[in-house]
């Protein structure tokens, strides 16, 4: 009787252990052939293999990916998976890795080991220092612009306000590791463009365009009026938009780049930072008026001036008097500049021709004369006299705007009255006691034309 029970316990104990190796026998293993970045991981259970893939992920979480934008002036450094956030998706990883089961073993059907591929998931990530060096390195602003020279466009697209996407950075870089690319750009968020990419395409055409002459010679001058021209160039304006000459040139001074020159000051010619840039608010008030803008602000001269028609000039003083217009058309605008030898033109430039002609007239003229004013030269003799200032007569006319389609006027419309204050005659008088007679010269012979006229 012992025997048997003897007998049986071995049975059991055997039987036992027998389950416990067909247990682990059912439990499936990575195929032949199944590796993970090069290495083998063949034979392995699924426990097994999740700890292998912890293991290479510490040694894989220091690689790098390289962020990169186009709105940056310099690109910011590489950042590492940890800093970025990403790391294996370990369950999903291992979902997706077929194992060879005791089944397929009883049935001699080989499952054939591949690459495993890596699912990657994103949390978190530490973006405090890319959103501080985004700050630091963003490209400034750009405004759009369209320049005309030698018959050909020049166009240059609008480029907004811009930061980091903080929140968008992770899903970025895990796209990119997902694709398996080194780089990615980086998410911005942007402001909204004023003018828009089809506005800048459409326009094709010089509307209209004028020009006026000045003396190359005199250094100064020319280059105040190329700089002042060149900080109108290509600007665009939408409809309704107004244009500031003083806002868009901005300050006449040394510090900007601005020469002296000569300038017309109270009916008097002086000598100023800037002379010269009157001429350019001249010319680009004609260009605008020919084209039929809306002029907001014009002020005329204290005297005429040599390079347009009296009535139609345009002068400026920064903080004081301004040049102003409006783009009244349904369609955008721009207004191109250029300077060649002693000529300055201004385009308008748009995306339809006007169907009618503009000109401008003046009439209603009248004069009045000036008065003499005399002053005290102690290195002159007495009784001797020198002009000093040539002086103005007073001046007034009316400028009208006249359209004309197809030859026949069709509208006259008043635009502005310009006065001309009379600026007296300096006359400077000696008081020194001749020592001996000098030869008899003219008394009053007035001094050269200034060659310097600015404003």
């Amino acid at each position: 009787m012992k025997k048997a029970i003897f007998w049986t316990a071995g049975v059991l104990l055997l039987a036992a252990g027998g389950f416990a190796g067909f247990v682990t026998m059912q439990e499936g293993t990575t195929p032949s052939g199944t590796t993970l970045a090069g290495v083998d991981l063949s034979g392995l259970t699924t426990t097994e293999l999740g700890t292998r893939i912890r293991t290479w992920w510490q040694t894989k979480k220091t690689a790098v990916l390289q962020p990169t934008s186009h709105l940056l002036a310099t690109q910011p450094g590489e950042m590492s998976l940890e800093q970025l956030g990403i790391e294996p998706d370990f369950e999903a990883t291992l979902r997706a890795v077929e194992l060879q089961d005791y089944a397929d073993s009883l049935l001699r059907k080989e499952v054939k080991g591949e690459a495993i591929q890596v699912t990657w998931t994103q949390k978190g990530g530490d973006f405090d220092d890319l959103n501080e060096f985004v700050a630091e390195n963003a490209k400034p602003n750009q405004a759009a612009f369209v320049k005309f020279a030698n018959g050909h466009f020049d166009r240059g697209y609008e480029v907004p306000s811009f930061g980091l996407d903080v929140d968008a950075v992770g899903a970025a870089a895990l796209a990119a590791m997902n694709s398996r690319k080194p780089t990615f750009e980086l998410p911005m968020t942007t402001g909204d463009a004023h003018v828009s990419k089809e506005a800048i395409d459409n326009i094709n055409m010089v509307v209209n365009s004028f020009s006026t002459s000045f003396s190359a010679g005199n250094i100064n001058r020319s280059h105040n009026i190329r700089l002042a021209a060149e900080s109108l160039n290509g600007a665009v304006l939408m409809p309704g938009d107004t244009l500031s000459y003083n806002e868009t040139v901005g300050r006449r001074t040394a510090k900007n780049g601005y020469k002296m020159a000569g300038v017309y000051a109270n009916g008097r010619h002086e000598v100023d930072y800037g002379g010269g840039i009157c001429q350019v608010s001249t010319t680009l008030f004609n260009a605008v008026a020919l084209s039929n803008l809306e002029i907001v602000n014009r002020s005329n001269h204290s005297m005429p001036v040599p390079y347009v028609p009296v009535g139609r000039d345009a002068t400026v003083d920064y903080d004081k008097i301004d040049f102003k217009f409006r783009n009244n058309y349904d369609t955008p605008i721009a207004i191109s500049s250029e300077v060649a030898g002693g000529n300055i033109t201004f385009y308008v430039l748009g995306s339809q021709k006007m169907d009618f002609k503009v000109r401008m007239e003046t009439s209603g003229h009248s004069s009045w004369g000036n008065s003499i004013k005399y002053v005290t030269d102690n290195s002159l003799s007495a009784g001797r006299t020198k002009v000093i200032e040539k002086g103005s007569m007073g001046r007034k006319c009316t400028t009208w705007k006249i359209v004309e389609k197809d030859g026949v006027e069709v509208s006259r419309e008043k635009m502005f009255d310009s006065i001309y204050r009379a600026s007296p005659r300096i006359v400077a008088r000696g008081s020194r006691a001749a020592s001996k007679p000098k030869p008899e010269v003219p008394a009053d012979i007035p001094p050269a034309e200034p060659t310097d006229i600015g404003g």
